[in-house]
């Protein structure tokens, strides 16, 4: 019985990377391939190799067991990550910051390090540049600024991403695959470009890969999507994911204040403060979205 981690899911097949750097082409005993047991990217697991002629060049096995996950992102779908780049772009797309936002919320409840990248840098002058600098004051993130073209801030991206396992998720056509083909060449991802018709870009990436990275680490590229809905999380759950808010805690009038329209609230009193605005009206656009959820339900 050998030990790895999946790095690719298609077809009813799995791409297992063992502890010795082979790879095995794997099936999976049928109760690891249905519902919240199905495997995922990123699943460690215990698995036989077959010994036949055709394994000599190319392994296989079948998957006996799945170890447990130390953490599960639902879109993307991957496990056992320890963070989230999230890409987006100010032009070619324009940039989806609720989007950001709710990428960062799925973050915070799985305990992800979270890193903005705000790619394609170069199709925005340096007066736009300031504006988005001044949009994103009191950011609770730290903020990358990449460019494929150009070069900015790759080097930044690749030390970041040396010795951990880390997520590359955001809209498509923000640039995801092409940042990743700069970081290493020999990826060959293949890119789109952005639909003329709609602004948006197309999706190129059509299965989750845990990728390894020879300057260090290993990443995982996931399709691009445009909508990410919240489940399981409660009203009064939200507060504790926008990490901004944490210093206030405890300093509003009220203990079970909801940050929204309660007098003294310190968090409606830090917004510019300690609290970018952009991100305050993410928070109260998702409460609100919440608490019709929880409506319709009942």
């Amino acid at each position: 019985m050998l030990e790895g981690r999946v790095v690719r899911a298609a077809g009813g097949f799995f791409t297992v990377l063992a502890d010795d750097g082979i790879k095995y082409l794997c099936r999976a005993r049928g109760n690891l391939k249905r519902g919240q047991s199905a495997l995922l990217v990123g699943d460690k697991v215990t698995f036989n190799p077959e010994v036949n002629q055709s394994s000599l060049s190319n392994p296989q096995g079948i998957i006996e067991q799945k170890l447990p996950r130390k953490n599960r992102i639902d879109r993307p779908p991957v496990v056992n990550v320890d963070q989230l780049i999230i890409v987006t772009s100010q032009k070619e797309p324009s940039g989806d910051w609720q989007l950001v936002s709710r990428l960062s919320v799925i973050a915070e409840r799985e305990i992800l390090q979270t890193i903005v990248c705000i790619n394609k840098i170069d199709l925005i002058d340096q007066d736009e540049v300031k504006a988005v600098q001044t949009q994103l004051e009191l950011y609770p993130y730290p903020l990358l600024y990449t460019s494929t073209k150009s070069g900015i801030g790759i080097e930044d991206l690749k030390a970041v991403l040396r010795d951990r396992c880390s997520v590359f998720a955001g809209p498509s056509g923000v640039g995801k695959s092409s940042l990743l083909n700069v970081i290493q060449p020999g990826l060959s991802l293949q890119t789109g470009e952005v639909s003329e018709k709609i602004r948006r870009g197309k999706h190129t990436t059509r299965h989750a890969e845990l990728l390894t990275l020879e300057s260090g680490g290993s990443v995982v590229d996931t399709p691009g999507f445009t909508r990410l809905d919240f489940h399981n999380i409660k009203p009064t759950e939200l507060a504790a994911y926008f990490p901004e808010f944490e210093p206030l805690q405890g300093c509003c009038s009220f203990r079970d204040c909801r940050h929204l329209t309660e007098p003294g609230c310190a968090v409606l009193d830090g917004i510019g403060k300690s609290v970018n605005p952009m991100r305050y009206e993410h928070y109260k656009y998702f409460a609100a979205e919440i608490g019709k959820g929880e409506e319709d339900y009942r």
